[in-house]
């Protein structure tokens, strides 16, 4: 047991040395519960960057790892890639091809993270340092990074009668938009959750749509 968990903080850390002996076939090793500690994770088909993307974890999601492999870790069970005309319809980014190379066998796969990005403590809550002007948006997506953008939206937004306090509170602030995985884009609903009271927020330019 010992052994088993020097390697697990070897994985994690980076910190052992060329004298460690890891377990010869690291696929043997679960280390259960992982938060993530970047921004974006992205959950891909098999243990590789040249795999295809079927989603992503957000910081300070939790990750159960039943299986390692070169600095990789497994964090579902093998299920169905949706394939269509040789491609899997689960596939956001990247590589969609139905294939073993692409970790999907008998058109089924399983999805694999890299290990450097999680950690077994659970990163603080950048909510915690929130101040009382910045409360209504404080659960938001990336909010240690765009605070400040948050805030002046949500102001804006709330001052002009667009939105209302409770509509941050109770979604809890601005919400990543996935079709702009590229960018800075936000989204809330404001007065109800159809696409007619969608806005969308650019914390980069602080535009409003």
């Amino acid at each position: 047991m010992r052994r088993t968990l020097i390697f697990v903080s070897c994985l994690l850390s980076s910190a052992c040395g060329p004298t460690e002996n890891p377990p010869a076939d690291d696929g043997l090793v679960e280390l259960g519960k992982l938060w993530v500690v970047s921004e974006r994770l992205d959950r891909r088909t098999c243990p590789s960057t040249k795999c295809g993307v079927v989603g992503q974890l957000m910081f300070r999601e939790a990750a159960d790892v039943i299986e390692t492999k070169d600095g990789w870790g497994r964090i579902t069970k093998v299920y169905s890639a949706s394939c269509t005309k040789g491609k899997s319809d689960y596939v956001d980014t990247g590589n969609s091809d139905c294939n073993s190379e692409n970790g999907i066998e008998g058109g089924e796969f399983a999805e694999w993270v890299q290990l450097d990005k999680l950690s077994p403590t659970r990163p603080e809550d950048p909510a915690k340092t929130a101040t009382d002007a910045e409360r209504v948006v404080a659960q938001s997506d990336d909010f240690s990074k765009h605070r400040s953008a948050f805030v002046k939206a949500a102001n804006e937004l709330i001052t002009n009668g667009r939105c209302t306090s409770a509509d941050f509170e109770e979604q809890g602030g601005w919400t990543k938009s996935m079709n702009e995985r590229e960018a800075p884009v936000y989204f809330m609903y404001c007065g109800g959750m159809t696409i007619s009271n969608k806005i969308y927020l650019n914390a980069g330019t602080g535009k409003i749509d």
